[in-house]
């Protein structure tokens, strides 16, 4: 390509970036003229990642009415719009909510595991994962060229909802059933969809992690521990 025209084509993907980066508004055809095929493949995990962990807010919750109930107002519904918001924005705010004393995140996680918290456990434990995960896409929904994701963070994201997993299968009150209510199973069998949902969402942050890694041409450092060390790892 002559550099005359490779000069105006960047120019014109730097202008469209810049409309593009103050209008969420924008057209989806003409945003699209912003994306590689690996912006389209991000955009799609994504958006995968965020159906499974609605779909997991209302599991919890169908095994869980008690922690629903901890806030009269609330329906599952309503419940699902507080921590996702809308479908159309490129971008997401931070989830901080005055009802968990500001602590989001992994910060989150743990307090919905606390014995004397007396809040609603599933909103902690959902708001936690949620903003673990949007900041492993940097609080992006959609993606384009000038964006980059940390393969680090994304990997280490995989490993913290084995974590949470881990610890929503076996964190138990004093009076030793679980603190939050999961698979329904007895010795003849019985429902382990919540298994599925969760390899699924761990399968998404791992092959997220490869792309990066492969885009980027830079290594994962993993992390090989047993249930004794289980503790979060850091995502930036």
């Amino acid at each position: 390509m002559p550099f005359h025209a490779a000069l105006v084509k960047i120019i014109t993907i730097l202008s469209l970036m810049i409309l593009i980066s103050g209008c969420g508004s924008m057209p989806k055809p003409v945003r699209n003229l912003g994306k590689s095929d690996v912006d389209f493949v991000m955009d799609v995990h994504a958006k995968q990642l965020k159906a499974q962990m609605v779909e997991l807010t209302r599991k919890l919750y169908v095994r869980n009415p008690i922690q629903l109930a901890k806030n009269p107002t609330a329906t599952i519904d309503s419940r699902i719009a507080q921590i996702f918001g809308p479908e159309d924005t490129i971008s997401l705010p931070p989830l901080v909510f005055d009802e968990l004393n500001g602590v989001t995140g992994i910060d989150a996680i743990l307090l919905s595991f606390e014995e004397a918290f007396e809040g609603d456990r599933v909103f902690a434990a959902v708001v936690g994962l949620s903003e673990m995960l949007r900041r492993s896409y940097n609080h992006q929904q959609e993606f384009f060229i000038i964006d980059s994701l940390d393969e680090q963070a994304l990997y280490n994201s995989a490993r913290n909802i084995e974590i949470f997993v881990w610890r929503l299968y076996h964190r138990k009150g004093d009076n030793g059933n679980p603190l939050i209510y999961t698979n329904d199973t007895t010795e003849y069998g019985g429902d382990i969809s919540f298994d599925r949902l969760f390899t699924k969402m761990v399968m998404i942050q791992d092959m997220m992690a490869l792309i990066v890694a492969d885009k980027t041409n830079r290594g994962i450092t993993k992390v090989a521990h047993g249930v004794a060390q289980f503790v979060f790892l850091p995502v930036p």
